[in-house]
């Protein structure tokens, strides 16, 4: 039993101490049956708390506007049901939650009052504003019921969960050299060779079982409410490959993430094809993706979140040689001295 119910039950013990007291005294009717409701009512409550406890369920939902992702320092809402289809109340309940980020190794816990309602339950819109991108996910872990009379509260266990995948700010347009750029890009025919699929878009057209998810065009499709595809086409084009760090240190990593973003926007706005290229710890090896669009970039971005950060800051540069002898050179994005710095760097 918990410190505030312990004093409630005293205060309540006190409540029917004294009425019982009026009722030896004034030998009155009306005081003889407040006792009796009073003393009555424990049981009635502690037993509407437990059949209640055996009905209520949690569910919750992210939701982000009209677009598919969150933004950094940008609010994001999920949306907490209390189901109750049974006909009792519960005027004080609690949910604990956990707020976490996995790709930043980062948790919090809060504590939430909502009511409970019959045959309704109870709706909350809990706002999230992410300091960091990721994959922010909120976990409703258990809920705290009282009774009544406030004298008793039962904790169950649930596990409801909801995640939004939150892209890095967008700041500034990325001020580069286009000349000093031509030196990390590579033909994309020379790319293709690991079977990658480097192509343009020749047309839209609607989607056929079969089509990669990657080339379904959103926007077009939540437009026309059918699923329309990127018809692709082979090209050779100049790409530029980008090659990140995924260190695990916060400041740097959120610098990291930041510029990569920034600076694929603004080359592919210029008309340039991007490859992106980072290490994976968990596979040992690059994970390779070709950016000719924003939806393409934010849903790299997407995948990424879900790889595990390790301590080195020249990690995804150190294996390029032996992994793919082809580069001649890339742009490396990592961290010096506390600063994010992007150069050509040569292999």
């Amino acid at each position: 039993m918990r410190v505030e119910n312990v004093f409630r039950v005293i205060g309540y013990a006190l409540l029917v101490g004294a009425a019982w007291l009026l009722y030896w005294f004034l030998h009155s009717h009306f005081i003889f049956v407040t006792l009796v409701a009073l003393v009555l009512a424990v049981p009635a409550s502690v037993l509407v708390n437990l059949i209640l406890y055996r009905f209520v369920s949690v569910e919750i939902t992210a939701a982000v506007g009209g677009d598919q992702y969150g933004r950094q320092y940008g609010e994001s809402f999920f949306y907490i049901r209390v189901k109750n289809p049974s006909w009792l109340v519960s005027l004080d309940a609690k949910l604990d939650l956990e707020i976490s980020n996995d790709f930043f190794k980062t948790e919090g816990k809060t504590r939430i009052a909502v009511p409970i309602r019959m045959r309704k339950g109870y709706e909350v819109s809990f706002p999230v504003r992410a300091m960091l991108p990721g994959i922010v996910t909120v976990r409703v872990k258990r809920i705290l019921i009282k009774d009544l009379l406030a004298l008793t509260t039962l904790s169950k266990r649930v596990d409801a969960s909801a995640s939004v995948t939150v892209l890095p700010r967008e700041g500034d347009p990325f001020q580069y050299d286009k000349t000093a750029l031509e030196i990390g890009m590579l033909e994309s025919e020379e790319s293709s060779k690991r079977g990658n699929d480097f192509s343009d878009v020749q047309e839209i057209r609607e989607y056929i079982p079969g089509d990669k998810l990657m080339s379904i065009h959103w926007k077009l499709s939540a437009k026309r409410d059918i699923l329309m595809v990127k018809d692709r086409v082979s090209m050779s084009d100049h790409q530029l490959v980008i090659v990140p760090e995924l260190m695990s240190d916060h400041a740097a990593l959120e610098q990291i993430m930041a510029a990569t973003y920034q600076s694929i926007c603004t080359i592919i706005e210029d008309g340039t094809t991007v490859r992106l290229l980072y290490w994976s710890a968990g596979s040992y090896d690059y994970v390779d993706t070709r950016i000719d669009y924003r939806a393409d970039l934010d849903a790299a971005f997407a995948r990424m979140f879900y790889e595990k950060t390790y301590e080195a800051n020249d990690e995804a540069a150190l294996h390029m040689a032996a992994v793919h002898p082809e580069m001649k050179a890339f742009m490396h994005i990592t961290v010096d001295g506390g600063n994010v710095i992007c150069y050509i760097r040569e292999t």
